[in-house]
């Protein structure tokens, strides 16, 4: 009967972690793909400060998730969407439009590809 509990009690941890991991991990993609929509709307309407603002928060909010992240995905992916996000902010200005609209595609595609590998695996 023993058996029959700490069988229990470690499925139930194990679901729980697998739900955790799903939550923080799509919580963590949906806010930085809405974000690097609102910087290149920003970009484009000519608001480049308020663009900068929004870039300074994102690299906050994902060093912030970055170490929980790593848990569970492997942390060369995580260091790329650190890079693509890290650069962002060099390329917001009226002169750069076509560049900044380059890297948000780029890191929008590390980020979604980032949610792939990690789904998959469930």
């Amino acid at each position: 009967m023993k058996r029959v509990r700490a069988a229990f009690g470690l499925l139930a941890f194990l679901v729980a972690l697998i739900v955790t991991s799903s939550i923080l991990v799509q919580s963590t993609n949906d806010a930085l793909l809405n974000d690097l929509e609102r910087i290149g709307a920003l970009n484009a309407a000519g608001d480049y400060e308020a663009a900068q603002s929004v870039i300074e928060e994102m690299n906050g909010f994902f060093s912030h998730r970055e170490h929980w992240m790593a848990l569970f995905i492997k942390r060369d992916y995580l260091s790329g969407i650190a890079m693509c996000l890290g650069g962002l902010s060099a390329y917001v200005g009226p002169d750069n439009q076509q560049d900044l609209q380059s890297e948000l595609g780029k890191a929008r595609t590390q980020i979604l590809m980032t949610g792939h590998l990690f789904f998959s695996m469930l």
